[in-house]
């Protein structure tokens, strides 16, 4: 699915990995498993992916990559109140829509004019580094479904 956005064309964020002082192929099938991918995979995921491409790479590997792609800043890490984190290619500034019903989550870019406004953080003295925001609800396939959908009709018992 798309992201959603509002009002600003995204692009594709390619990141190279020749800020890395070594790169090595375990490391580049993990991030290439990523690009382009807007589903918010968790790690097994991805490991199934590069698993067919290097079929001796370990899921310990593809977490200690994914791990220091986060800490590089090549990709996002989000806990979703899920049990395991996954994982975003796309490092801009944007939140998240999570669909209640199939778990689906979308890149959300929010217009400056409609994102939260923090300035009163600041003018109180807290220093804001960052935000997450999270929006819950149904997606537009799970609502269409839902629309469509009859309610169950109720038992009929036997004599």
């Amino acid at each position: 699915m798309k992201p959603i956005s509002s009002g600003r064309l995204v692009s594709t964020h390619v990141v190279r990995l020749a800020t890395r002082k070594r790169a090595t192929r375990q490391l580049e099938q993990v991030f290439k498993a990523l690009q382009g991918d807007h589903t918010h995979p968790f790690a097994h995921e991805i490991y199934r992916r590069v698993h067919k491409k290097l079929p001796r790479i370990s899921l310990a590997t593809v977490y200690r990559n994914l791990h220091s792609l986060v800490e590089e800043g090549k990709i996002r890490s989000l806990l979703l109140d899920e049990q395991a984190a996954r994982y975003d290619p796309e490092t801009s500034e944007h939140d998240h829509f999570v669909c209640e019903r199939c778990g689906r989550v979308i890149d959300l870019f929010l217009r400056r004019a409609r994102r939260i406004d923090l300035t009163p953080l600041a003018k109180d003295g807290y220093v804001v580094t960052t935000h997450n925001l999270t929006v819950y609800g149904m997606c537009q396939v799970c609502a269409a479904r839902r629309r469509t959908s009859r309610p169950p009709r109720p038992a009929v018992r036997k004599p």
